[in-house]
């Protein structure tokens, strides 16, 4: 069951308040009535469980009936930093890469890549479309997004926020064997994966210098939209976090 949004403000001790857009959803498109059980969360790790009291147009109140933490949420934290990529695939990485668990995304500007575009409307819009699936797939936290950056500057916080890197590139091979008993289950793990061209030669050659593994995918070439989801999934997938997705 698809979930609601709630602001932290409006969880008022044993009841919460839906507003505006979340209100109107709840009334108008998926009819929901008094006494109806509707789940919900604050995009910070809380979930509830929330029985409906009152329904106005535009307002909601409801009895908090259960609460849990990191629901959906897996023991590892996986860091994805996709090379930019035109609108519409680049959204598409933005709403699966969310669906399948991953923690932060770090767009990055790479020599083969999408120009860099500021746009305070365009961070909104990631915003809104990662709410979006938070909320379809029963997560309860929202991935963090950042604003693009350089892929130096990129690699240089992943190297120190996550205890191990890969770089996903064209014809890539390991730099050392892969295991997941070297990630314990509360590390972070960064990914790297490049535009459809791939990454430079010389942007590789920075990457493994500062100690990212570097590796390939077998014959088939992906899509950079493909590749960020489906090698997302499978990394979280090696570290366990596809075994249970139990509330509480």
């Amino acid at each position: 069951m698809a979930s609601f949004w709630v602001g932290k403000e409006d969880v008022l001790g044993d009841q919460l308040v839906l507003r505006g857009d979340e209100a109107h959803h709840l009334h108008k498109v998926r009819r929901q009535t008094v006494d109806d059980l509707i789940d919900v969360v604050d995009g910070e790790g809380n979930f509830y469980r929330v029985r409906l009291l009152e329904i106005q147009r535009d307002r909601a109140l409801g009895e908090i009936v259960e609460h849990s933490v990191e629901v959906g949420e897996g023991p590892i934290k996986l860091i994805l930093a996709p090379a930019l990529l035109k609108s519409q695939r680049f959204d598409f990485v933005l709403e699966k890469a969310t669906e399948v668990g991953v923690s932060a995304i770090w767009p990055l500007e790479s020599e083969r890549g999408v120009a860099r575009t500021k746009s305070e409307a365009k961070m909104e819009r990631w915003h809104r479309l990662v709410r979006a699936a938070v909320k379809q797939c029963g997560r309860s936290r929202f991935p963090d997004i950042d604003q693009p950056a350089q892929l130096v500057a990129v690699v240089e916080r992943l190297v120190a926020a996550c205890d191990v890197v890969f770089m996903g590139a064209l014809g890539g091979q390991l730099t050392e064997p892969w295991s997941s008993e070297k990630v314990s289950p509360k590390s972070s793990v960064g990914l790297l994966i490049g535009p459809e061209g791939g990454f430079s030669p010389g942007e590789i050659a920075f990457a493994r210098e500062r100690g990212v593994s570097i590796f390939g995918w077998g014959e088939r070439v992906l899509r950079a939209d493909t590749a960020s989801v489906v090698l997302a999934g499978l990394l979280l997938h090696e570290y366990g976090q596809f075994i249970s997705c139990e509330k509480g």
